[in-house]
């Protein structure tokens, strides 16, 4: 039986049985600090709490956070993958990618996908629940402590569609973004979304920056039925409306995110149809590269397709990245999270 960790339990049973043991109320906000402050994870090293309380904790939570499976580092860039067992013995990956003087975290919000994008690992597991606020947020403290880094950014890309958990995602942001918690700015934050109209719609009635990315991947409607499910439910011509009303309402710029298949949405068609659809829209749009894994049928776009597209997106004055894959070697790239070991 595994043992009962803090994170999994939540706060709000820790300031009851704080409570119950006879502690002082304020016990729970000294060990918040330990935490969320200076990254402590053991009672042990709690100071100011007494040895006779340290004890009494111990004995009810053996840990602070859950085990981690297996934590992988690519030799190459040195991004960091964590696979965490939860409570019920149900699995998620979370991810640490350093770049130029930044750290960011990629976090999962549900274990496995209901979406089930043709091109994404994650969705050939099917969903099977959604995460807690601490489950959110113990991928962050497992991170950090694998790190030894407190996060610059934090994106919601992992296993999972954020907006389809959306009270547990914006309890967890709120927690992040609080001072007694990471004290993070909203802007370091950004919710990757396929396209769920009420997730977007609420984002842009909430307060701060959260950033909002939408993976779009094909601006037409058939073909995006067959890449992104969630297409049928949420329609191109609605999700446009709703990314034109969020940057009414916010100002701020939304990320469209296009992952390059070949001979899939690559042409010059596709170019286009992605230009119609950014028209009167403050938007950017970010070419993700394919990244294979076991028995997907699809091929990364040749180089010189993805140069063509781009190119298009550029004559119409159309702002385009790219985003280079990290993690790849441990299988932690875009669209590679599956929450088991390889």
């Amino acid at each position: 039986m595994t043992e009962k960790c803090l994170f999994l339990s939540g706060f709000d049973e820790l300031k009851n049985k704080i409570t119950e043991l006879g502690m002082p109320a304020f016990r729970a906000n000294q060990i918040r600090d330990w935490i969320f402050k200076k990254f402590v994870f053991s009672f042990d090293e709690m100071t100011n709490l007494s040895a006779s309380d340290r004890q009494k904790l111990k004995e009810i939570y053996p840990k602070i956070l859950p085990p981690v499976e297996k934590y992988e580092v690519d030799r190459e860039d040195k991004t960091g993958k964590a696979l965490i067992k939860l409570a019920d013995g149900e699995l998620i990956e979370a991810v640490a990618i350093p770049g130029d003087g930044t750290l960011t975290f990629c976090l999962s919000t549900q274990v496995g996908c209901a979406v089930n994008c043709a091109f994404c690992r994650t969705g050939k597991l099917g969903f099977k629940r959604n995460l807690s606020p601490e489950e959110i947020i113990l991928q962050v403290m497992i991170l950090v402590k694998k790190s030894g880094q407190k996060p610059t950014n934090i994106v919601f890309m992992g296993m999972g569609e954020p907006f389809s958990n959306r009270k547990a995602l914006f309890e967890a942001i709120d927690i992040l973004t609080d001072r007694n918690g990471l004290g993070l700015a909203t802007r370091r934050i950004t919710i990757s979304t396929s396209g769920v109209i009420p997730g977007i719609k609420e984002l842009s009635d909430r307060p701060g920056e959260v950033n909002l990315a939408v993976s779009l991947h094909v601006a037409d409607n058939n073909a995006r039925d067959s890449l992104v499910p969630m297409n049928k439910r949420y329609p191109l011509e609605k999700l446009k409306d709703a990314i034109s009303e969020y940057c009414a309402k916010t100002s701020r710029r939304v990320t469209l995110e296009v992952t390059l298949l070949k001979n899939v949405n690559d042409q010059y068609n596709d170019a286009m149809n992605l230009v119609s659809f950014c028209e009167d829209l403050l938007v950017h749009v970010n070419i993700v590269r394919f990244n294979k894994f076991k028995g997907s049928p699809f091929e990364q776009s040749p180089e010189s397709n993805e140069k063509e597209f781009r190119k298009v997106l550029k004559k119409a004055e159309i702002p385009v990245t790219v985003r280079k894959s990290r993690g790849q070697e441990i299988m932690a790239a875009c669209g590679q999270l599956a929450g088991k070991a390889i």
